[in-house]
């Protein structure tokens, strides 16, 4: 990447690039608009980010594939973006993409979008989070300031139910979570969101904003006294 860049030069235009090819391609003189940086600077950086397939460059149009828009966010990260900025860029499929780079990130196995079946009533999870004995059962909710402590509290409940419910029909996934052998497992309810909520914790789920998830992850044995996690025997 550009050696000579500061990080805040990177990190605008990695954001620009990341809102204007939100629909798969944007023009070069495009990111003059929106970044005010000289365009041949633009257009190194642009190079420098082509020749590490960040991105495609055809005639002046910049393409990326969903791929390549989680390494720009990963990029932007990395150079000190803010992750809510980072979010509020992406799409909503590819806020929960983010979810799972971290989780793979921070050592877990993760799967995606987990649909399962019990008493008769089908589930769906946004995100598990596997590293052994621990389950992460992860929603993620598009939440802006303006929600209500009401609405948060209903979605804490409903992912309470999908976790119970993938707890009662846990002996029938353990081959599709390729958990073998007599052990136990816990499995903690999390609900993940894009902006700063009122509330941090409710009935024993944590809320956590996506740009404190690595803090919390690395902080979790903190919390524990303060959340629960439902313990699971594999046999």
């Amino acid at each position: 990447m550009v050696g000579s860049m500061c990080s805040s030069l990177k990190v605008r235009l990695l954001l620009s690039i990341i809102k204007l090819t939100s629909l798969g391609q944007a023009k070069d003189r495009q990111f003059v608009d929106e970044t005010n940086i000289p365009l041949d600077t633009i257009k190194e950086f642009l190079n420098n980010l082509a020749r590490e397939n960040h991105i495609k460059i055809e005639d002046g149009i910049i393409k990326t594939s969903p791929e390549q828009r989680i390494n720009l966010a990963t990029l932007a990260i990395k150079e000190g973006a803010d992750i809510e900025r980072v979010c509020k860029a992406l799409g909503w499929r590819e806020f929960e993409d983010l979810v799972v780079m971290i989780l793979e990130h921070n050592g877990f196995t993760a799967r995606k979008h987990f649909r399962f079946k019990s008493t008769e009533r089908r589930y769906e999870i946004d995100a598990l989070g596997l590293r052994d004995p621990l389950i992460l059962s992860i929603e993620c909710k598009h939440w802006q300031r303006s929600w209500q402590r009401a609405a948060m509290i209903r979605a804490v409940e409903a992912q309470i139910e999908r976790t119970k419910a993938l707890i009662q029909s846990f002996p029938n996934l353990k081959r599709r979570l390729k958990i073998e052998g007599e052990r136990k497992i816990e499995i903690l309810p999390l609900v993940l969101t894009l902006s700063e909520t009122p509330l941090k914790i409710s009935k024993k789920v944590p809320i956590v904003p996506i740009y404190h998830f690595q803090s919390f992850l690395n902080e979790m044995q903190m919390y524990m006294s303060e959340i629960e996690a439902f313990k699971v025997k594999t046999s």
